[in-house]
């Protein structure tokens, strides 16, 4: 089944949680809020930390280790990390989820070429194949088709969605998808923000969110 996790950018997002946070299977927060996380999640739900960590080996593992103790149950960590990086969070991969972020949603074609300077399918295999024992990876749903090589146990986690009517560039995305492409194309985790905390009504818009994603 496909799951939900609702991105929290803002304090008023924060505290609007409670309200539509049992019809969703998880939050996730960066490092705005990472101070005022003051708030119980559910046993059952995930709390996506979303630091995208690219830092020595011993500053990952420190922040690691922090969000394990505050409850993190998912992190991001970038693969532009040295070896090194990845042979230190091997450790953890039984204490927390690792995800293994490279190409942003919010990067276009051109920019990934800048950056990378190599074609996006040689970019995911390069990359993903330099990660120990991660439990997924995040990427725009559109690129799931060129993970093929990548290890078929990695959870594909996608943000940049955007419900039909309101489709576009949500938040500075470039490369998105409907929850119901998504899924289709092989999302297991749809990471869904101001469509849903924006919204007068977000536990309809999670509802409407869940029928799209129905079998």
């Amino acid at each position: 089944m496909t799951k939900i996790i609702v991105s929290l950018e803002t304090q008023e997002s924060l505290d609007s949680f409670p309200y539509f946070g049992k019809y969703v299977d998880g939050v996730k927060i960066n490092h705005l809020l990472w101070n005022e996380l003051s708030f119980d999640v559910q046993e059952d739900k995930e709390l996506f930390v979303d630091f995208k960590l690219w830092d020595t080996p011993n500053t990952v593992k420190t922040v690691v280790e922090n969000i394990i103790e505050k409850g993190g149950t998912m992190t991001t960590i970038s693969t532009f990390n040295c070896e090194s990086v990845f042979d230190e969070l091997e450790q953890y991969k039984d204490d927390i989820k690792l995800l293994a972020v490279t190409y942003l949603t919010s990067w276009n074609k051109d920019e990934q070429y800048q950056i990378c300077r190599e074609m996006p399918d040689f970019m995911w295999r390069r990359h993903l194949s330099r990660v120990k024992g991660f439990y997924g990876v995040v990427c725009s749903a559109l690129d799931i088709g060129m993970l093929s090589g990548a290890d078929k146990k990695l959870k594909r986690v996608c943000p940049g969605i955007a419900l039909p009517i309101k489709r576009g560039a949500p938040s500075g995305q470039v490369r998105v998808t409907t929850p119901k492409e998504a899924k289709k194309l092989g999302a297991d985790y749809l990471v869904i923000g101001r469509t849903i905390t924006e919204s007068k009504d977000p536990v309809g818009i999670v509802k409407n969110i869940r029928e799209q994603l129905a079998p």
